[in-house]
């Protein structure tokens, strides 16, 4: 699979996805990472038995193309490697089996050399189980993500669990300066909020979209080829609106559209946090028989018991705040846009003050983070809901 045609699947992936955590959680901020949820999928396709009904579902949910398992595995296998190296972005995959339950030795090759995951073993019936996992999560994201296993999620019949976590913190390409962040109001569904709301002004990558009542913005992170892309619903429109029309918006089409423009920013200083139990979401996109008693994962096990995928977790967490570091603002790219002649006329406008949708990017393999900034009530946006 070449990078492009990864990058174009993820999107596709990444956007139905993004449609239903909307649906399934109503009024929160999200923040999840498609990539990361795609590995700990096709963790499971490995798995399934090849022509089956189960894997065809998964292959079409996944928008995988039609590929064999063994191309979507090196595929898997490149992205990962390329990230190994970056400082910025922390990972864990893990699939805990039923212990007693021994693995099929190619799939379990298949896990540790491609897509960086050992099986482990775990007695779902033990009161330490939830434990276990939630510590194996933190010692591989630095304790960044914790608790991603919650009380009464295992049960004594549960067969297997995927978890992945994922972090990321990154430094502007240009920075914000801390004494220009000011309180300001945000208008999100309720009455407004005060914010703390960051501003500069220099030269961003812009575009207006209005076909979809919008303007696009790109900022650029200091390290790994990254970019966040925010998509800020015009004032006569809303985010919901925007949302809708995601699916005929390709992240790609918007980047290419952008001009390097003079541009007055603000954007408020967030984190967000947000854990989703996933099997009700991925059934909702095709893939029923992986979590039922008709599921094919003849290529998981040695032995021909029956296996059932019970919980796909996925938790993530980001920062958005004015750091930036000296060796940013020399990098290339830095100097590049700062040496360029200034546009004459006043600078764009644009003042995320209102609920917008956000996209952490790789220009190589395509997304890494989505989510929508709504609310400044940190105690809504920590609430995890399951999708009904």
């Amino acid at each position: 699979m070449k990078d492009e045609e990864f990058a174009q699947g993820l999107e596709q992936f990444a956007l139905c996805l993004h449609d239903h955590l909307c649906r399934a959680s109503a009024g929160l901020n999200i923040i999840y990472s498609p990539l990361s949820i795609h590995i700990s999928a096709a963790m499971l396709r490995m798995g399934t038995s090849e022509g089956s009904a189960t894997a065809k579902e998964m292959d079409e949910g996944l928008r995988f193309g039609g590929l064999e398992a063994q191309q979507v595995a090196e595929s898997f296998g490149v992205v990962l490697k390329s990230y190994e190296q970056c400082q910025v972005l922390k990972m864990a995959n893990g699939l805990y089996v039923m212990k007693g339950l021994q693995v099929d030795e190619q799939f379990g090759h298949i896990l540790e050399q491609k897509f960086r995951s050992k099986p482990m073993e775990i007695d779902f019936g033990s009161e330490q189980a939830a434990s276990i996992i939630n510590k194996w999560v933190e010692s591989q994201t630095n304790n960044l993500i914790k608790d991603i296993i919650g009380p009464r999620v295992l049960t004594k019949d549960s067969r297997l669990c995927l978890v992945n976590g994922i972090h990321f913190k990154g430094e502007w390409s240009i920075s914000f300066n801390e004494k220009e962040t000011r309180e300001e109001d945000f208008f999100g569904s309720d009455r407004p909020t005060r914010v703390r709301m960051m501003h500069v002004c220099e030269n961003f990558f812009f575009a207006v979209l209005p076909m979809f009542e919008a303007t696009a913005l790109r900022m650029n992170y200091s390290a790994c080829n990254l970019a966040m892309i925010i998509l800020l619903p015009d004032e006569k429109s809303n985010l919901t609106s925007l949302e809708k029309k995601l699916s005929d918006i390709s992240l790609e089409v918007v980047s290419s559209a952008m001009n390097l423009e003079k541009v007055d920013v603000k954007i408020p200083s967030f984190t967000a946090e947000f854990q989703q139990e996933l099997s009700q979401v991925l059934m909702l996109m095709g893939m029923n028989r992986i979590f039922s008693g008709q599921a094919e994962l003849g290529g998981m096990l040695q032995s021909e018991e029956s296996l059932f995928v019970s919980q796909i977790v996925h938790k993530a967490f980001i920062e958005i705040n004015e750091v930036g570091t000296e060796a940013a603002a020399a990098t290339a790219a830095v100097a590049t846009f700062r040496s360029m002649p200034a546009r004459q006329g006043p600078p764009k406008v644009f003042h995320a003050n209102r609920p917008f949708f956000y996209a952490i990017k790789d220009n190589t393999h395509g997304l890494l983070f989505a989510g929508h900034f709504i609310t400044t009530k940190v105690e809504q946006s920590e609430k995890c809901n399951t999708c009904t």
